[in-house]
């Protein structure tokens, strides 16, 4: 990839590798230390997968939004971004290292979260989950975030226009 392209998949594997690494060993480990209690931190845990779950459709929305907005990249080259990151993951033969299957960990992001709502129906193949993230990531597109402050014109002398801070 070059260019801009790059720069996204380098922003993509940071951030979700980011999340990850909290959600699977962050995360616990001060609950673990915080909450002795068994029931506490189990509760707590619930908490987090469904903390996570959706940080994680709002940080695939707002990487949607930064390949539009700050990389501008086009929706072919995004995609082809967002496939070359996520195509590892949706074979489990790829995203295998010892003790570690990445497909299981990055489906878990959104996943766990929706499967305590109903655990017995709710149970999502990684491709499903790999469409749902396409389709935020392609929403966050539409997407741009500006400056608050409002800002008016102020006349100068000779007709010229300033930006005046109200």
């Amino acid at each position: 990839m070059k260019g801009r392209a790059g720069a996204m998949a380098v922003e993509m594997v940071f951030v979700l590798a980011s999340v990850i690494l909290l959600k699977e060993w962050v995360f616990p480990f001060f609950i673990s230390q915080w909450f002795p209690q068994a029931d506490t931190a189990s509760q707590m845990l619930e908490w987090i997968l469904l903390v996570i779950g959706v940080i994680t459709c709002f940080i695939y929305i707002g990487l949607g939004s930064s390949a539009w907005n700050h990389h501008g990249l086009k929706v072919g080259p995004s995609l082809a971004v967002f496939l070359a990151v996520h195509f590892p993951l949706l074979l489990p033969a790829l995203s295998t290292v010892p003790g570690i299957v990445f497909t299981d960990v990055w489906s878990g992001l959104i996943g766990d979260g929706l499967r305590l709502f109903n655990p017995a129906r709710w149970t999502f193949h990684p491709v499903t989950l790999g469409g749902l993230t396409c389709l935020l990531f392609l929403l966050g597109r539409r997407i741009r975030v500006t400056e608050g402050e409002s800002r008016r014109f102020r006349r100068m002398s000779r007709g010229r226009k300033v930006w005046e801070k109200p």
